[in-house]
């Protein structure tokens, strides 16, 4: 008997020596994935009308007036206005109610009036907000107009693209 358990022994022995069956192991590890996702903003202020006041209708006028554009940090926009409401063919006119009396007048980007802001000429493109208010300078003549008199006006709307 003592034969048969030392062949047992020997056995179990050569058995630990033989290669064991591969087995597959895992292991896992997690990351988080983490984003801020921030919507662009934009807001427009304006400091004032154009009030050029009393003028005779053979004589033209000057005025300004100025607009901030907050716009969020790091977004491009551009900034645009339209004719005005009595836009056509061109020009930008302020009317009287009834729309008899007209008188033309132009918006410029610039003091010494070389740059035609809006449909007219041109628009600003190519900006970038900072979160902060970016200030616009905005300038108008009034053109003269014999024979017109009264109170007239227009609407011009400005539009931040973004």
């Amino acid at each position: 008997m003592r034969r048969k358990l030392s062949h047992i022994a020997a056995a179990i022995a050569l058995a630990g020596l033989l290669p064991a069956a591969a087995q597959a192991a895992n292991t896992t590890a997690q990351i988080n994935v983490t984003a801020t996702t921030v919507a662009a903003t934009a807001s427009i202020n304006v400091s004032g009308a154009f009030a050029f006041g009393s003028v005779q209708d053979t004589a033209t006028a000057s005025a300004q007036t100025s607009f901030d554009v907050i716009v969020s940090s790091g977004f491009p926009y551009a900034v645009a206005l339209d004719g005005g409401a009595n836009y056509a063919a061109g020009q930008s006119f302020m009317k009287d109610s009834g729309g008899l009396n007209a008188r033309e007048y132009v918006l410029y980007q610039d003091a010494a009036r070389l740059n035609v802001f809006g449909p007219a000429g041109s628009n600003l493109s190519g900006l970038t907000g900072t979160g902060a208010a970016q200030t616009y300078p905005l300038y108008a003549s009034l053109l003269a107009a014999a024979g017109t008199s009264g109170a007239i006006s227009d609407i011009v709307t400005i539009t931040v693209t973004y």
